[in-house]
């Protein structure tokens, strides 16, 4: 008999999504369910949904509660869980078909404690990895390892892409903190550290929604608040304490010091800007101490933009970090960034900051035409602190060789005076120039990308697609047939074949998605 799963599901009034998540789950392809989904305190119809799946296949149990909390309700789900196995779903996400099953077969087959797979955010336009994640280059292929031979999966802190096995809680009485926020990081870091097999798998597992409300102001300044900041450094200190008290080794207490750098920097300080005035002083209290704990040598593993927000921190250059920060929150008043030949500068008070770097341009095509044997593509693009008119380039880049070749250049010009910054966003109108791929006469897949060549240091910046803007007519280039299309993760691509060839290629690459 197949291996009993428990999924635990806490639900808090997620009417929007929570179908959407239910279904997921039933329609897995690994069958061998115990769905625990508890309501804890809904006040909108999610009992209702709750009830319906229930009433309509066994798996499912509902158990309802007065609001507790997440770490609360995961704690609860663990204690009424049978399954040899656990796996966290939160009720705005959803499961691939497979991603139980996959993740049960590479469980059984290496023995490990737990087993981890890729994950994807998502929304209704577009979809990505977590950044973190491309950062240190988790899960790009499968391997059994343990957190001492791979300490870089520290990085990732979040319980609900992997499939624990049970008693790896039960055993070592491992619990969600309850009544705090960041519930999972003492749990997941002292999971890692107490599991003596880790599998790791390449397969996407868990797509994690993004909320349309997730960017909003008011949802960030909450993010902020004192007591947000204080929890979140509170949990990552005692996952240090614990790490010394109990012996590990400096190869694993230096992933997690900095994995911590990076979020108190990421999620707390790039926001100096967003917190209340009234708790700034006891913000720089709590926050200034713990960023001086961290030995310099992690400091320096930094990439550029965290490392220049740690020095403004550590050099007590409030004003300089109120800047940058309100440049990276977009929150500023007036412009704060001259843009010169070549490069963006952030004016401080006794010194001048490039953040070229910093200013990633985005693309979006919302049109595509053919007109006399070529594309036509329009759409808008965003060049943060832009103040003068400047020339961007196309590029579409070989997946084969990752040769990229110039196939458009957009004058970008248009001045809207009632801005910040007059030229930041642009519309643009342009013919691909399809010669370059033609010449390089073979059938290959090419992906967009966008580059301000005149601004070296400018990150490249992939060409996303409109979801209304796609098209399924095809180009002829000599012999071979162009067809322009979206990926699954919201990008624009093309496929250039012989005519017979064409149609394969399309069903095959379509429906993968790859970048």
């Amino acid at each position: 008999m197949a291996i009993l799963v428990s999924i635990v599901i806490p639900v808090y009034n997620a009417i929007p999504y929570l179908e959407a998540c239910l279904e997921s789950v039933a329609m897995q392809t690994y069958k061998n369910l115990e769905v625990i989904a508890i309501n804890d305190g809904s006040t909108d119809l999610s009992e209702e949904v709750l009830q319906r799946y229930a009433q309509n296949d066994k798996r499912f149990h509902v158990y309802s509660q007065t609001n507790q909390g997440l770490g609360f309700t995961r704690n609860r789900g663990v204690s009424l869980s049978s399954g040899n196995y656990i796996f966290f779903l939160d009720s705005d996400d959803i499961i691939p078909p497979r991603a139980i099953r996959s993740l049960v077969d590479a469980a059984e087959k290496s023995a490990a404690d737990y087993v981890v797979g890729k994950v994807i955010r998502f929304d209704q336009e577009r979809q990505y990895a977590p950044p973190r994640h491309v950062e240190f280059g988790l899960y790009n292929k499968r391997k059994l390892t343990t957190l001492e031979e791979s300490p870089e999966l520290l990085q990732d802190s979040i319980a609900c892409n992997k499939l624990w096995k049970r008693k790896l809680f039960t055993e070592n009485k491992l619990v969600f903190k309850e009544g705090k926020y960041y519930e999972d990081l003492s749990v997941t870091l002292k999971a890692a550290v107490l599991s003596t097999k880790i599998q790791v798998i390449d397969e996407v597992v868990y797509k994690w929604r993004i909320r349309e409300e997730e960017f909003m102001p008011s949802i960030t300044q909450q993010q902020m608040k004192l007591e947000n900041t204080a929890h979140r450094l509170e949990a990552l200190s005692e996952n240090r304490q614990w790490l010394t008290a109990t012996g590990r080794s400096p190869r694993i207490i230096d992933e997690h010091d900095l994995k911590s750098l990076l979020d108190v920097i990421r999620l707390h300080v790039l926001k100096f800007a967003l917190i209340a005035d009234e708790e700034r002083q006891q913000w720089q209290e709590l926050v200034l101490p713990y960023l001086k704990k961290f030995p310099p040598s992690i400091a320096e593993e930094l990439p550029d933009k965290e490392r220049l927000l740690y020095q403004l921190a550590m050099a007590d250059k409030e004003q300089d970090l109120m800047g940058l920060s309100q440049l990276l929150t977009n929150t500023e008043k007036s412009s704060l960034v001259k843009q010169e030949s070549g490069r963006f500068v952030f004016q401080g008070t006794d010194a001048e900051y490039d953040i070229t770097k910093f200013n990633k341009p985005k693309v979006v095509v919302e049109t595509i035409e053919k007109r006399e044997g070529n594309w036509q593509l329009s759409g808008k693009l965003w060049v943060p602190k832009a103040s003068r008119s400047f020339t961007g380039n196309f590029y579409a880049r070989d997946r084969r060789d990752n040769k990229d070749l110039p196939v458009a250049i957009i004058e970008l010009d248009q001045i809207d005076e009632n801005r910040i910054y007059p030229c930041e966003e642009q519309s643009f109108l342009i013919e691909l120039d399809v010669n370059p791929m033609k010449a390089a006469g073979k059938d290959t897949t090419y992906d967009f990308y966008f580059k301000l060549d005149q601004f070296p240091r400018s990150p490249r910046t992939r060409v996303r697609l409109h979801s209304t803007g796609e098209t399924d007519e095809f180009l002829k280039i000599g012999h071979q047939r162009m067809v322009l299309y979206r990926t699954n993760f919201g990008n624009l691509s093309s496929i250039i074949s012989k005519p017979q060839r064409l149609k394969s290629l399309i069903k095959k690459v379509l429906p993968l998605g790859k970048r």
